[in-house]
């Protein structure tokens, strides 16, 4: 899934002040700056604002993988700047971890995971297929060793 405006959704807990932006002066107060109540795209906290606004237990190691056990079931996902990419071994878990998303974020749904950090992903009932060819071809293709 894609969260739109990410980086929109988390709130600051410190004071930040930002200068007016070139062209959005107020011709009365020109000098004065704006305290932010929520993060902007290109500020430092915003990455870590977002993480946080999602309530669900982080990996130990990679703090941005998140998990989430409901008895014998698991659902896992890893937050990749605005793209979420989740799995869980019950679809119900899935649809609510779907639900809870959109009903707090705009998002958007995108189609069953293929290609992932050059590895070609395919997915049936009870297996799953990790291929690196296509990272292979376009890596010898990079150091002209084709053939």
């Amino acid at each position: 899934m894609d969260v739109k405006s990410a980086f929109l959704n988390g709130y600051i807990n410190e004071e930040v002040y930002v200068s007016q932006p070139l062209g959005f002066e107020y011709h009365k107060f020109p000098e004065n700056v704006y305290r932010l109540e929520k993060t902007l795209y290109r500020l430092k906290q915003a990455p870590r604002q977002w993480y946080e606004r999602l309530s669900y237990e982080r990996g130990k190691i990679d703090k941005t993988l998140f998990i989430k056990k409901a008895c014998s079931d698991i659902i896992v996902f890893q937050v990749c700047v605005d793209d979420i990419i989740f799995g869980s071994t019950d679809e119900k878990l899935c649809e609510q971890f779907v639900a809870a998303m959109q009903g707090e974020f705009e998002m958007s749904m995108m189609r069953e995971l293929n290609y992932l950090l050059g590895l070609q992903i395919k997915q049936f009932k009870h297996e799953t297929f990790l291929n690196q060819s296509k990272y292979r071809r376009e890596f010898l293709k990079k150091f002209e060793m084709e053939n």
